[in-house]
């Protein structure tokens, strides 16, 4: 053979390159639409042992014919891709494990379980060690990525990156650096695996990008290497960007190309910028989740992620709203519209895949800001409005415990909460002036310690001002913490004997014992409760338990 037969042998030709997508596209809509045939089936009864390859193709919806009406799939066209009904399920299984959506029973049974007489089997072992990942330890997971490698299965070993870099994130500890790097260096791993002529790679390599792009996220709190980390998550979301184009994913692509700017923006101290890209996520992502357009499950915006957008919306605001030097930027920018961005990102929570508990704390954030935006205007209330202000606000307890996750914003407006509820403590006809001590009253939960309040507030600026990054909004919102911190200490005698020279172990003890009364006084109760009281007390107990377990205290 000729050299020149050989080159033309070793590169395939446009035409192959574009007919092989077309057919990674062609199979990936067999598989949606299967999907959706399996999982409408899958409550009745025997309804997926008796499904037949012809029954999928009369059912299905969502498949594109080349003319461009939708679906059925025509039959040649699936027995070109799929030979059994086991070898189609084993694909759908394929595709949800690979999104990290579990795999209902019936579909793993369907995939694992070919029937006699079939001409084509599916690998048991494999199937089920991909469907029982979850409830792998990390120790087993890497057993899995070692088996694969053996086996030079490249597509496996991808997949058991993707689960290697999630569990070493889920599973971290405050401060536990090294497993963070692990969780980067495995993304990164997965990232070199990804063939982007896959859509199933690709789906897992924007898995990958997004373990990687959180690394590099948690890693940039050590203030010497965040220029290094936000150049690297602008070339991680690039390679995100290349992904979500092959898939077709709008959505994907526009929160990549947020975070590539964003990120530039804080690397070159650009408070234009980094303003500018907060407008255009803000504008873009409602009118996608608002159209019409058909568009694949699983090309949605993670609840998380949009809750995160929403947080530092308030950022922006809190720290360029006011401030003598950014003002005139920000209202150019956003002029009035702030308020009516922000509802229409909560809009877009029912669109989103994860948990409802985001919507609820991010709800609570913007009742925390709502209660401190007029309270610190200079010279805005007296000391009367104030404590009516702080008496009113009947979801306090709740909205400080939800917000725990929220960072910088969230120190900043406890440490003004914890203030007014000073000022209210400490006296009825007069704020709390400069050299006044602060009373001790009661030290029951009934009654918080105005001194105690005043302290806690100190603690909350000072952890603001120590951790936050000094770019952007953060550094704003950091240097003024520090300032209120000052001001605070200059302005208020605390008493000597505060809460610092109490033990921890008392402060517990005191804790467990007003809790210990309380539930004496609820079970002493003569009447039952009523279906609001209920309501009323889940939705105080439940951000307490997860404030506790998650190990945000």
């Amino acid at each position: 053979m000729s050299s020149i037969a050989m080159s033309r042998s070793a590169h395939p030709t446009y035409q192959q390159r574009a007919g092989r997508v077309l057919e990674e596209r062609t199979k990936a809509m067999i598989v949606t639409a299967a999907e959706r045939v399996m999982t409408e089936r899958i409550d009745a009864p025997d309804s997926l042992e008796h499904l037949t390859m012809a029954e999928v193709c009369a059912n299905a919806r969502g498949y594109l014919r080349r003319d461009g009406s939708e679906g059925p799939i025509p039959k040649a066209t699936m027995w070109k891709h799929f030979k059994t009904i086991e070898a189609l399920a084993a694909a759908v299984a394929d595709r949800m494990s690979a999104e990290g959506r579990p795999v209902p029973e019936g579909i793993v049974a369907l995939a694992a379980d070919p029937q006699p007489g079939r001409r084509e089997t599916v690998e048991v072992t494999r199937l089920e060690a991909r469907f029982s990942s979850r409830h792998y330890e990390i120790g087993q997971l890497r057993q899995q990525f070692d088996g694969a490698e053996s086996r030079d299965d490249r597509s496996d070993m991808l997949y058991w990156s993707a689960e290697l870099a999630e569990r070493h994130l889920q599973q971290r500890h405050r401060g536990e650096r090294d497993r963070i790097v692990e969780a980067r260096d495995w993304a990164q791993r997965g990232l070199r695996l990804v063939e982007t002529a896959s859509r199933l790679d690709c789906m897992m390599g924007i898995r990958c990008t997004r373990a990687a792009a959180a690394a590099e996220t948690l890693l940039s709190r050590r203030l010497d290497y965040e220029p290094t980390a936000l150049s690297r998550i602008r070339s991680i979301k690039e390679i995100e960007i290349a992904l979500a184009e092959t898939l077709g994913w709008d959505l994907h692509r526009e929160l990549a190309r947020f975070h590539i700017e964003h990120a530039r923006a804080l690397g070159e101290e650009d408070p234009e910028r980094e303003m500018r890209s907060m407008l255009a996520i803000a504008s873009a992502l409602p009118a996608l989740c608002e159209s019409t357009r058909a568009r694949e499950p699983q090309d949605a915006v993670r609840a998380g992620e949009l809750a995160d957008i929403i947080v530092g919306l308030c950022g922006i605001d809190i720290a360029y709203a006011t401030h003598p030097d950014h003002h005139d930027l920000y209202v150019e920018i956003f002029r009035d519209e702030m308020a009516v961005m922000t509802q229409r990102l909560l809009a877009c929570f029912p669109a989103t895949s994860g948990s409802d508990r985001h919507v609820s704390n991010v709800r609570a954030l913007l009742r925390l800001t709502d209660f401190t935006r007029n309270l610190w205007a200079p010279g805005a209330v007296g000391s009367h409005a104030v404590r009516s202000r702080v008496e009113n606000y009947s979801e306090a307890a709740i909205d400080l415990l939800r917000t725990a996750g929220y960072g910088t914003v969230r120190d900043i407006l406890v440490a003004r909460y914890l203030t007014a509820k000073a000022r209210a403590l400490a006296s009825i006809d007069v704020p709390i002036e400069a050299g006044r001590s602060i009373g001790h009253h009661s030290a029951s939960l009934v009654h918080p310690d105005p001194s105690a309040l005043a302290h806690a507030a100190i603690q909350f600026y000072d952890h603001a001002a120590q951790v936050a990054s000094p770019r952007g909004a953060s550094g704003v919102l950091r240097a003024g913490a520090a300032r209120a911190a000052a001001d605070m200490r200059c302005s208020f005698s605390l008493d000597t004997a505060g809460p610092a020279d109490v033990s921890a172990d008392g402060d517990f003890d005191t804790l467990s014992q007003a809790i210990n009364d309380l539930v004496l006084i609820t079970i002493s109760r003569r009447n039952r409760f009523t279906d609001d009281e209920v309501q009323n007390l889940l939705d105080m107990v439940d951000p307490m338990y997860y404030y506790i377990t998650s190990g945000r205290n």
